[in-house]
């Protein structure tokens, strides 16, 4: 058993599953649904401030108490009383937390400047990888699994009893079902009746101005406040009207878990099995959506473990996930990007002068050449022990980033020290005047988000020189993001992306952010004070919710992802 401080992990784990084992299953999962559906609608309750990661935290919360015995008697809801004991969970929660991290002391001065650094390297990627949301769309999701899964459907309706074009028809449905759900509970809020009963319960007539609404309209009221998770509920008959009985059965039965099943996660490192079946089920007739946006993920995750049952098919998975996907994505949104620009030529699995290594990406666009290596590896949940920890952390950066960021160079230092550089590409050669190159901007793109040790580079990578700039690292759905934003927002898009590419390496060494979006989005809203501050000395703390921004131009229609087809 391990101990902290006196602070047993395993004793404050249980202490919380007692607190809220007093409450029936089915109320605190379906509240904790709506919570983290809907907790931008719920940043007034107390309780929330206390929550650090509303999803991590909730779904952890959801597995704990199923994973007691207790039946509990009472039904959860909101009140000033629950907010109160949800408070004292929160604050539980975050001695646990704390316990992963219990040696960091990055200003105890007796420690080392080195070992400080693992202590912040540690803490970074332990808070990434347990607690850090990030922003990215339903299509993209939708779109990973149909790039990745699509050549194998014979294989998945036969491993599986469904097919990968029912499988995504199925999440769609999902999120559209959710959405009509929605908007059916608040249409009560929009007729006419009720202005007058919000005004007279303003004044305190709650009671008696409920009473003069009609029947109909009095339930409506009562159904949305006392269960306003009643939209993430379906039944199968919800779907039967659309999709074949069979095909339905098995979507449920792969991807969701039974309330009353026996569980046993304890501990908030342990995996979530909500994070493989996101559906809850209720009961033989409901079933209770934790959280849709994470229904496209699992179906990845359940695809990648069904298609990888031999050494063999996993080799040839991983291959196709980073040399063929992750490339040709890349390729693609830079062929998007650049597709206005005057004056274009790109080379693709290109060679440069005698060098054996094969480089992925070079793009030269009116005199100015982006050097683009894509790199596909998974970053490993970090172990508690800093030492080891540290060990694994660095070895996956510089498996992916380090690495990406060495090829770059060689081809940076090609094209800015030699007169002239030999480009071999298929079976294409020719001679590139690097004369005529203005400037060099290299860019690593990775499958996978590496959160914070991403986007403050110097905190891990070693430069070959002092001299040398930074590389942009980034995640291939924040690129994603980005560059159609440009594209949406701004006629000189290529230009501002040249600033962007600018300012960005200044940050590197004195800036702390999960989100490379929420850089982007300081950026996009104000482009001048960005400059300001990339060129001053102060360390740089994005506001997290910055990158609202991005969700304004989704849901208004100007930032748009086309789902990809699956036949």
């Amino acid at each position: 058993m391990e101990q902290m401080k006196g602070v047993d992990i395993e004793q404050k784990s249980i202490e919380i599953q007692q607190i809220i084992s007093r409450y029936t299953k089915e109320s605190f999962v379906c509240f904790f649904a709506d919570f983290v559906r809907h907790h931008p609608e719920r940043n007034q309750l107390s309780f929330s401030e206390k929550f650090k990661s509303k999803y991590k935290d909730s779904i952890y919360l959801i597995m704990l108490r199923l994973s007691s015995d207790e039946v509990g008697s009472e039904d959860f809801y909101y009140s000033e009383e629950n907010d109160k004991i949800l408070q004292k969970v929160g604050e539980i929660l975050l001695e646990i937390v704390s316990f992963y991290l219990w040696d960091y002391s990055r200003f105890d001065t007796t420690v080392s400047k080195e070992d400080r650094s693992e202590m912040l390297i540690h803490e970074l990627a332990f808070k990434d990888y347990f607690q850090n949301g990030v922003l990215d769309y339903r299509e993209q999701e939708l779109n990973k699994v149909i790039r990745l899964f699509k050549p194998y459907q014979d294989k998945i309706k036969e491993r599986l009893g469904i097919d990968l074009k029912t499988l995504m028809a199925l999440c769609e449905f999902s999120e559209d079902d959710y959405q009509r759900k929605a908007i059916a509970s608040k249409s009560f809020l929009f007729d006419p009746r009720m202005k007058d009963f919000v005004q007279n319960a303003q004044a305190g007539k709650f009671e008696e101005s409920l009473s003069q609404l009609p029947l109909e309209l009095q339930d409506n009221f009562l159904d949305f406040f006392e269960n306003p998770h009643s939209c993430l509920l379906f039944t199968k008959d919800d779907y039967y009207k659309s999709f074949n009985k069979k095909d339905v059965d098995v979507f449920c039965k792969l991807l969701s878990i039974d309330i009353n099943d026996s569980f046993d996660n304890l501990f908030y490192s342990q995996p979530n099995p909500l994070e493989h079946k996101p559906i809850i089920k209720i009961n033989n007739k409901t079933f209770l959506n934790v959280f849709q946006k994470q229904l496209p993920n699992a179906v990845y995750k359940l695809l990648y473990q069904v298609l990888t049952e031999t050494e063999k098919e996993k080799e040839q998975l991983n291959l196709r996930r980073g040399k063929v996907i992750l490339e040709s994505q890349t390729q693609n949104i830079f062929d998007r990007f650049f597709s206005k620009a005057k004056n274009v030529t790109s080379y693709n699995n290109y060679y440069i002068n005698s060098n054996p290594a094969e480089k992925d990406l070079l793009y030269i666009v009116n005199r100015i050449a982006f050097v683009i290596e894509c790199k596909a590896s998974r970053s490993r949940e970090p172990w508690r022990n800093t030492k080891k920890a540290t060990e694994r952390i660095r070895s996956d950066f510089d498996y992916c980033i380090q690495k990406g960021y060495e090829q770059c160079f060689e081809v940076e230092q090609a094209i800015l020290n030699d007169e002239a550089i030999t480009i071999k590409s298929k079976n294409h050669s020719e001679v590139l005047n690097t004369s005529q190159i203005i400037d060099v901007f290299t860019i690593v793109v990775t499958s996978e988000r590496f959160a914070s040790l991403q986007i403050d580079l110097g905190l891990l990578l070693n430069k070959k020189s002092s001299e040398d700039f930074y590389p942009w690292s980034v995640c291939i759905d924040d690129l994603e993001i980005f560059l159609k934003t440009l594209g949406a927002e701004y006629n000189n898009r290529f230009k501002k992306f040249i600033d962007y590419l600018e300012f960005r390496e200044l940050l590197h060494g004195r800036l702390l952010s999960r989100d490379e979006l929420d850089v982007c989005a300081m950026f996009l809203k104000n482009p001048q004070k960005f400059k300001e501050l990339c060129e001053s000395d102060a360390y740089l703390v994005p506001d997290p919710y910055l990158q609202g921004y991005f969700d304004e131009l989704y849901f208004s229609k100007k930032l748009n992802f086309k789902i990809l087809d699956v036949t």
